[in-house]
């Protein structure tokens, strides 16, 4: 029987070390690679064969939505689970939307762990149990920011923040608003200032709360 080939991605060294002792008690498990961000991983899975993608969601350089929207696009076969302490369902809608194939969380015990690289591997959708409840919350309940708790943000960046939450890319969003990457990745930076967020997935949660998008 072929082996499921995994690749983790997580920026804690200690995770990916735990990551690899557990799965690798499976027989029918094979950690082909390891990297430390999303970029990494993009690059790994452009060289080897992935079955299942093990992805944190808050990593430098790329997160683990940018991660998922690039990796689902260039590879559509392969299967990717969000592996993470983040449990706001508003941010597991938007990683479901992005192609994600299972959002569990990194207190899940590894029993569940293994099936569900298996469940996915098989094209089933993978969820902590508890979390399926968060999820319809979040699509039926955002609360709004206090009045004055806004930033001044330009309607260029609301621009920028609802492309990005309709999954595109920094290449495609730069083409659709017929500026550089460069001048996204600006927009970007400046989003995250003035909203005070560490990345992608922040910024669409606090997007949503605000009425944004």
């Amino acid at each position: 029987m072929e082996k499921i080939k995994v690749l983790i991605a997580d920026d804690h060294q200690i995770m990916v070390d735990g990551l690899k002792a557990i799965l690798a008690k499976d027989r029918s498990l094979d950690i082909v690679g390891t990297a430390g961000n999303g970029l990494e991983a993009l690059e790994f899975l452009k060289k080897e064969p992935v079955d299942v993608l093990l992805l944190d969601l808050q990593m430098p350089v790329m997160d683990g939505l940018e991660t998922t929207m690039h990796a689902r696009k260039a590879f559509p076969d392969l299967k990717i689970i969000m592996l993470t302490t983040n449990d706001e369902g508003s941010i597991i809608t938007s990683l479901f939307k992005a192609g994600a194939t299972g959002y569990l969380l990194k207190n899940a015990s590894k029993d569940y762990l293994i099936q569900g690289i298996k469940d996915a591997h098989e094209g089933k959708k993978v969820i902590s149990s508890h979390l399926t409840e968060k999820m319809i919350e979040s699509l039926t309940d955002h609360p709004k920011a206090k009045e004055g708790a806004i930033p001044m943000i330009t309607k260029r960046e609301i621009e920028v923040v609802k492309l990005i939450a309709q999954e595109l890319t920094t290449q495609e969003i730069a083409d659709q608003l017929f500026v550089s990457t460069n001048t996204v990745a600006t927009h970007k930076r400046n989003l995250f200032v003035k909203m005070e967020v560490k990345n992608s997935v922040g910024m669409i949660k606090k997007a949503m709360d605000w009425g944004i998008i």
